[in-house]
């Protein structure tokens, strides 16, 4: 499997002490090949981008805005963001929207989370291979590593995305609606027409292969979580409830990256929580 890119061997600790943070508990950071338009954080390390607002982003394959939000984290649109969580379960939440800059095969790219160093409390490999074996009976292009030098797990964005909308420059939805519609059966055709055919066959990366973001439409992501809350830096596990990952990610960010297998960056932002490097 290729590496992905040795981007991720690299990251800059925020330099504002952790009370300052506007966004408590966490500070995200762009990085070095995610260009941020229009926020003072561009290439400052410390001023962390926005939560809750849409920023622009221009990167070596992708051009566009991004919306986060994290439901135990301050946002910079409380009213918005309160409105969002009201009544739901989830505790994240991304939208991503532009343009590709080159055609590229949809079975190429992937969405997750990657790290710069082994983990502080790594699974032995075996344990990681049977958990990769088993989950990827479910999601084929499922990689979970987390036993190496360069952990990291990520699926394809394309069968990732709660919903995904193509659409003519101009005529994209609202990307900070609530919810955005499925929109991507007069592109793609009818064997991806509804959101679970499309998150089956484009999390396959062989069937994957079969399909090419393009230059000329605007893609939107839309992309929810109810297992990770990064403002608390848990996950929540079927079964045993939540639970605190970070004594085992040791002094370094999680991050919201999507990736090409040669190494070309969609986005990457770095998540830091406050008490990761105490």
């Amino acid at each position: 499997m290729t590496a992905f890119s040795s981007h991720f061997a690299q990251f800059n600790v925020p330099k504002m002490d952790p009370v300052d943070w506007p966004h408590k508990p966490v500070f995200v950071q762009p990085g070095s090949d995610t260009k941020v338009i229009g926020t003072g954080g561009e290439s400052n390390d410390n001023r962390p981008l926005p939560l809750g607002v849409p920023f622009e982003i221009d990167t070596p394959l992708f051009k566009g805005k991004i919306l986060i939000r994290f439901r135990n984290a301050k946002s910079d649109d409380p009213g918005t963001h309160d409105k969002y969580f009201e009544d739901r379960k989830r505790l994240m939440q991304t939208v991503i929207q532009g343009q590709f800059k080159r055609p590229i095969s949809m079975s190429e790219v992937y969405v997750g989370s990657m790290f710069a160093l082994p983990l502080a409390g790594a699974p032995p490999p075996m344990m990681t291979k049977i958990m990769d074996a088993v989950i990827r009976r479910i999601a084929p292009g499922l990689i979970l590593d987390l036993s190496s030098t360069s952990p990291k797990v990520v699926a394809l964005l394309a069968g990732t995305a709660q919903t995904m909308s193509i659409d003519p420059p101009g005529s994209e939805p609202d990307m900070t609606s609530p919810e955005i519609e499925e929109n991507v059966a007069s592109i793609l055709g009818h064997k991806v027409a509804t959101k679970s055919k499309r998150k089956k066959r484009l999390g396959n990366p062989k069937k994957a292969a079969g399909y090419e973001y393009d230059t000329d439409r605007v893609y939107t992501f839309h992309t929810y979580d109810d297992a990770m809350d990064y403002g608390r830096g848990t996950m929540h596990m079927p079964f045993y409830g939540e639970y605190d990952i970070k004594p085992y990610i040791g002094c370094q960010p999680l991050s919201l990256t999507a990736v090409t297998l040669g190494g070309e960056i969609l986005y990457d932002f770095r998540v830091w929580h406050e008490s990761l490097c105490q």
